[in-house]
């Protein structure tokens, strides 16, 4: 009777990790500043129901197990904390908002972003009396007519370090828009039999450096689509 026991128990635990087994998958998706394209690097995902944690790669991009119905903590400093539900079948896009009120004027939905960025950076700017864009010229330390207390604080504030910041996602975003043009769904499909829910992804993780894309022939941008997308398969 006790060898019965023993041999039900087993059979019922190795069921048990059968089930979970299948109702738990590798879940691959990216993690982006909203309002803008940007991947952001080394944020925090937790699964604490599983016990795991990781962290997002240099494209934004991570990868960690979960079942349906398991919520991912998403968190980095600077960003506000998010949740995320696992659902089924999905390369999820999770987006961060900044934890601080970098955006001192209303942003426009019908503007680039990058213009919403310069926009939000010309008003702060005006504002609180920043005339270098957080970048002050060392002329300014000068004892003869320079002026050290504007150095320092456009430098160290908290007011210059946002318009600084306000102007690196300006750019940013600008360099985005301009990979949007040439690197976009329509090209991408017509290219490569991808699946219309993983176009996104792919886009996130394999955006040519705009440097390389301002010097390809639509030939070549179609031979680097082709030859990432084997890298994208091999991953999923």
């Amino acid at each position: 009777m006790k060898i019965n026991a023993l041999l039900l128990s087993a059979c019922l635990t190795l069921l048990s990790m059968k089930l979970s087994a299948q109702t738990t998958r590798m879940v691959r998706g990216a993690v982006i500043q909203e309002g803008t394209k940007e991947k952001v690097q080394e944020a925090i995902i937790e699964n604490f129901k599983r016990g795991l944690t990781k962290r997002t790669d240099n494209f934004g991009a991570f990868e960690i197990y979960a079942g349906i119905g398991d919520s991912l903590l998403v968190r980095k400093i600077g960003y506000q904390d998010t949740y995320y539900v696992v659902t089924k079948d999905e390369t999820p896009r999770i987006y961060l908002k900044l934890s601080n009120q970098l955006l001192e004027v209303e942003i426009n939905g019908q503007k680039k972003v990058s213009a919403n960025f310069e926009e939000a950076s010309t008003a702060y700017s005006k504002e609180k009396g920043i005339f270098y864009g957080g970048k002050p010229p060392l002329a300014l330390l000068s004892p003869f007519g320079g002026s050290p207390v504007t150095f320092f604080y456009e430098l160290f504030s908290k007011d210059g370090k946002r318009v600084k910041r306000l102007n690196q996602l300006a750019a940013k975003a600008r360099i985005d828009e301009e990979v949007a043009v040439r690197f976009n769904p329509t090209t991408i499909k017509a290219a490569i039999p991808i699946e219309d829910k993983d176009v996104d992804l792919f886009r996130d993780n394999y955006a040519p450096a705009v440097e390389d894309l301002r010097g390809w022939s639509d030939s070549q941008l179609i031979q680097y689509i082709k030859e990432n997308f084997e890298k994208f398969k091999r991953k999923k």
